[in-house]
């Protein structure tokens, strides 16, 4: 089975320590690897969230936009009916 590379990161042994304390009340058995990689994945799921939720409000802005947009046009039409 091929390895894979390692390195090692430098942090507080506070942070360690949290991280360690969430391993074993989260995660069970799984790597310290594994950890910060889902760790990592729900961080990015979430911000991919918040992005949707932009996205969806711009959306509906854009909307009402284009629904005044079409009102305007209409009534420009009825003006230059006359």
């Amino acid at each position: 089975m091929p390895t894979t590379p390692t390195t090692t990161l430098r942090v507080s042994r506070a942070t360690r320590d949290r991280l360690m304390r969430t391993r074993a009340q989260d995660f069970g058995d799984a790597s310290i690897d594994e950890v910060i990689t889902r760790l990592l994945d729900e961080h990015a799921d979430q911000m991919l969230h918040a992005q949707m939720r932009v996205d969806a409000a711009h959306a509906r802005t854009n909307a009402e936009d284009l629904a005044e947009v079409r009102r305007v046009q209409a009534d420009m039409d009825e003006i230059s009916a006359w």
